[in-house]
C-alpha cells in the first residue's frame, strides 16, 4: 500500500489521473492489494501525492466504471471483490530455468531474411539536430488536431458495430471510395472497388504479389541500383532477380528485359536516385510489356508530394493492356506509422491477393480505414499535401543551394519534385564508414551499399534526405558533414 503514495510525475504522455488509475489497477493485478481491501481515503491520498482531491475522485470513478474499484456508501472506496491477480508466484514448475535452444537453427530454411541487408538508421533518428533521413516524414507536420478530431468523430457516430467488427476478408467501404474517387484520380488512374485491395503498407503488396507470382522458372527484373527491401522480398521467392541498370530516364529497356515475366519500376522518383521515368521510357516500357508478356509493378511511393510545376501521372494511368499493378500508399504524405498501402490490378488478381493477405491479417483494423477515409473525405488530406509540397520545394532549395555550395567537386543528383540527394564523389571509398562518423556529430545520412547487388559499385557516394529536418538545420548540417567529410578523406588518403 505505501507504494500508492510515491510522487506522481508530470509528464504530457498521462495525465496524474490516467497515472493514478495506471498505479491502483497494476498494484491489484500484482496481488500487492487484494480484493476487499480498502483503498486511502480521497484527501489522505491528495495530501500524501501532492494533487488536488478531485483528481483522486475522477481516479477513483473510472476504475468503478472498470469494475475495478468498488464504492461502499459511508465507508469509502474498496478493491472489487471480483478483482483478482494477473499474476502469481513462480512453482516449482515455472521456477526452473528452461534450457535455450536456437529454434530457427534447428530446421532452417535454405533462405532466411536474415540473411538479407536492410535498411538501417538509428531507431531514435528524430532526436538527432541533422536528420537527413531519406523517404520519412517531419513529425511536426503531422496534423495531429485534425487526425485527433476524426478519430473522435468515428468514435462518435454511429460506427461503432464497423470499428470492432470483423471484415472477414474485406475492406471498409469507405475507404475503398475515396481511394478511388479522391486519391487514385490524382495520379490519373480511374478504377473500380473490385480492383483495389489494402494492405500495410507498401511492403505487404509487394510481398502479396511476389508470393502470388513467384516461381522457380520466372524471372523478374528490378532497378540497379533499387529499393533494397522489394530486392529482398523478391530474393525470397525468385530465383531469378535480374538487376538492370539505369541511365538519365530510367530503367532501360533493352534485351535483358525483354527475357523477365515481371518488372519492378519506381518511375515517379526512382529509388534510391529520384530521377524521373522519361516519357519516352514509359512508352518504351509499356509497349516492351506488351510485346513480352510482361507484368509490371509499378511501386509509387512518394509521388503525391512531387511539387514540381509539371508532376506526371502513374504509368498505370498510360496502361492499356491492364499490364500494370499499382502501388502506392499514405507513407509519404500522411504518416509511414499508419501503414496503410493499396493497390490496383485487375478484379481476378486482387480476389487473389485478398485471399492471401486474409490469411495473414484479414484486414486492416476498421477503425484506422475509417479514420483515414474521414480525413479524406473532409479535405484534410488535400489540404497536408498542399502544405508539404510548399515546404519541402523550400527545404530542397536550401539543401540543393548548401550542397552545390559545399561540395563544389561533387556531382549532385536529384530528381524533379523530389526530397532526396545522391553525392557523387571524385573518391571510390566505402562511405559505410562516413555515415558512421557523421552521426558521432549528430548528422543522420544514408549510405548505398544495400541498393547494389554488387556493393562496390556504390563507393563514392552517399545519399541524403530533407523531407524529415528543418529548414534551418540544413545549412549548418550540409557544413558540418562537410567538415566530417574532409576528415573522412585526408584518414583514408593516407
Amino acid at each position: 500500500m505505501d507504494s500508492l503514495f510515491s510522487p506522481l510525475k508530470k509528464e504530457p504522455q498521462l495525465t496524474l489521473q490516467d497515472q493514478l488509475c495506471e498505479r491502483i489497477s497494476l498494484q491489484i493485478s500484482k496481488g500487492l492489494i487484494t480484493p476487499g481491501q480498502r483503498l486511502p481515503s480521497c484527501r489522505k491520498l491528495a495530501n500524501r501525492l501532492g494533487i488536488s482531491r478531485n483528481t483522486v475522485v475522477s481516479a477513483y470513478q473510472v476504475l468503478v466504471y472498470d469494475s475495478i474499484v468498488e464504492a461502499r456508501e459511508k465507508s469509502g472506496y474498496f478493491v472489487h471483490k471480483h478483482a483478482r491477480a494477473l499474476s502469481t508466484a513462480p512453482t516449482e514448475h515455472t521456477s526452473k530455468k528452461i534450457k535455450n535452444k536456437n529454434l530457427f537453427n534447428h530446421l532452417r530454411p535454405n533462405i532466411s531474411p536474415d540473411d538479407f541487408n536492410i535498411i538501417k538508421r538509428p531507431h531514435d533518428w528524430v532526436k538527432y539536430p541533422y536528420p537527413f533521413v531519406c523517404n520519412q516524414i517531419d513529425a511536426k507536420r503531422f496534423p495531429l488536431a485534425n487526425w485527433r478530431k476524426c478519430s473522435a468523430d468515428i468514435l462518435s457516430q454511429s460506427k461503432s458495430a464497423q470499428v470492432i467488427s470483423d471484415y472477414s476478408y474485406n475492406d471498409c467501404d469507405e475507404l475503398l471510395t475515396e481511394i478511388r474517387t479522391r486519391l487514385l484520380p490524382s495520379r490519373g488512374i480511374i478504377a473500380d472497388k473490385d480492383e483495389i485491395l489494402l494492405t500495410a503498407g507498401t511492403q505487404q503488396a509487394i510481398f502479396l504479389t511476389a508470393m502470388l507470382f513467384g516461381n522457380s522458372n520466372r524471372k523478374i527484373a528490378i532497378e540497379n541500383p533499387c529499393y533494397p527491401d522489394a530486392k529482398n522480398i523478391f530474393n525470397l521467392f525468385f530465383n531469378n532477380v535480374e538487376h538492370i541498370k539505369l541511365d538519365g530516364e530510367g530503367m532501360l529497356c533493352n534485351d535483358q528485359l525483354s527475357q523477365c515475366d515481371i518488372a519492378y519500376v519506381t518511375p515517379g522518383h526512382q529509388y534510391p536516385t529520384s530521377i524521373r521515368m522519361s516519357p519516352n521510357r514509359r512508352k518504351d516500357l509499356l509497349a516492351s510489356a506488351q510485346r513480352n508478356n510482361i507484368v509490371i509493378i509499378e511501386d509509387d511511393y512518394d509521388s503525391k508530394i512531387d511539387f514540381s510545376s509539371v508532376p506526371t501521372t502513374a504509368l498505370k494511368a498510360d496502361d492499356t493492356d491492364n499490364n500494370v499493378i499499382y502501388i502506392g500508399s499514405l507513407s509519404k504524405d500522411l504518416s509511414p506509422g499508419i501503414r496503410i498501402g493499396y493497390m490496383v490490378a485487375p478484379p481476378d488478381f486482387i480476389h487473389e491477393a485478398k485471399n492471401l493477405r486474409g490469411m495473414m491479417i484479414r484486414h486492416l483494423p476498421p477503425f484506422l480505414q475509417l479514420t483515414a477515409a474521414h480525413f479524406i473525405r473532409l479535405g484534410h488530406h488535400d489540404a497536408l499535401i498542399n502544405k508539404l509540397k510548399r515546404i519541402y520545394e523550400r527545404r530542397w532549395s536550401t539543401a540543393h543551394h548548401a550542397l552545390h555550395k559545399n561540395f563544389p567537386e561533387c556531382e549532385i543528383i536529384s530528381g524533379e519534385g523530389g526530397t532526396n540527394f545522391i553525392i557523387i564523389t571524385p573518391y571510390k571509398y566505402d562511405f559505410v564508414p562516413l555515415a558512421e562518423q557523421a552521426l558521432k556529430k549528430g548528422i543522420v545520412i544514408d549510405s548505398l551499399t544495400r541498393c547494389f547487388p554488387d556493393e562496390t559499385d556504390s563507393y563514392g557516394m552517399f545519399r541524403l534526405g530533407v523531407s524529415a529536418i528543418g529548414i534551418k538545420q540544413i545549412s549548418k548540417g550540409i557544413q558540418l558533414l562537410r567538415n566530417v567529410y574532409d576528415d573522412f578523406i585526408q584518414s583514408n588518403s593516407k
